[in-house]
């Protein structure tokens, strides 16, 4: 669900690198910059895992736990990245800690059936 984050050159630009699977890795503060962006090209931020990195190994120090219903794309994007953001303010890292974030865009969600 993250691909179209990727061909966005100003967000790829603020990351750190990229992890195994592809996903772009952040530092702080750079992850925030890298929230208005997708708040301002309309792509989502679902979730967000912060990481230390302890001898070359990844270690989840935080995971997200907000989740909203969509019923119009740009009050959804809008809701979830005022979420990410206040969860990067309580949990900001310093050396040696990454942030992923796990993204969509309108055209990448994923449709869902009415009830």
């Amino acid at each position: 669900m993250t691909d179209d984050i990727k061909t966005l050159n100003l967000i790829a630009n603020l990351a750190n690198g990229k992890l195994v699977g592809g996903e772009l890795e952040f530092t702080f503060p750079e992850v925030l910059e890298a929230i208005r962006l997708c708040t301002a090209n309309r792509i989502a931020v679902l979730g967000i895992e912060a990481f230390e990195i302890k001898e070359d190994r990844y270690h989840t120090i935080a995971l997200t736990g907000y989740e909203f219903q969509m019923h119009e794309w740009d009050q959804f994007v809008k809701e979830n990245n005022a979420s990410a953001e206040e969860f990067i303010h309580q949990n900001p890292a310093g050396d040696g800690h990454l942030f992923v974030l796990t993204t969509t865009s309108r055209g990448e969600f994923p449709r869902i059936p009415p009830e």
